[in-house]
């Protein structure tokens, strides 16, 4: 019995200070031990964002709630990152403010991985998720696409001093 899926995982997580480092160890941990090591750090940073994301946005401010799930999977190529949270609220990304010292999370992920979105649960939650290559060809084909693409962001307006 099971989903059809070889490389499937999940893991609980709730508001404790340690939940961002353990996410991050586990992703890493699970890529490399299905052999995946080339995508593990794009998809531990991933996770680093969605789950701060529902640390910040959810869980702190329902403690009610208790936790959030993070899921792994690995089909056809591509790595799925997906963590659910208890709150309806869509994930909104924020314009960039390059003197922001936060918000941009979602940022990160859309440049990251390939697509990204999220699957609203009626009002017990939503389930936000990226995906992305986990092939050296498809991450060679992306970092190249990547890098055009941050190319094409304006550099930072000069500042005068006096």
């Amino acid at each position: 019995m099971g989903l059809g899926v070889p490389r499937f995982t999940t893991r609980r997580f709730t508001a404790c200070p340690a939940a961002l480092q353990r996410a991050r160890r586990y992703t890493r941990q699970t890529l490399e031990q299905w052999e995946l090591s080339p995508c593990a750090s794009d998809a531990t940073a991933i996770v680093n964002e969605l789950v701060a994301n529902a640390l910040r946005h959810s869980l702190s401010r329902h403690p009610s709630c208790g936790f959030g799930w993070l899921g792994l999977m690995y089909a056809a190529g591509t790595v799925t990152c997906a963590v659910q949270d208890p709150t309806p609220d869509a994930p909104i990304p924020l314009p960039a403010d390059h003197l922001a010292s936060s918000g941009r999370g979602l940022l990160i992920v859309t440049t990251l991985s390939d697509s990204w979105g999220y699957t609203a649960q009626g009002t017990t939650g939503k389930t936000v998720w990226a995906r992305l290559p986990a092939t050296r060809q498809h991450r060679r084909q992306r970092t190249n696409h990547r890098s055009a693409r941050l190319r094409a962001v304006p550099s930072l307006p000069a500042t005068g001093g006096r």
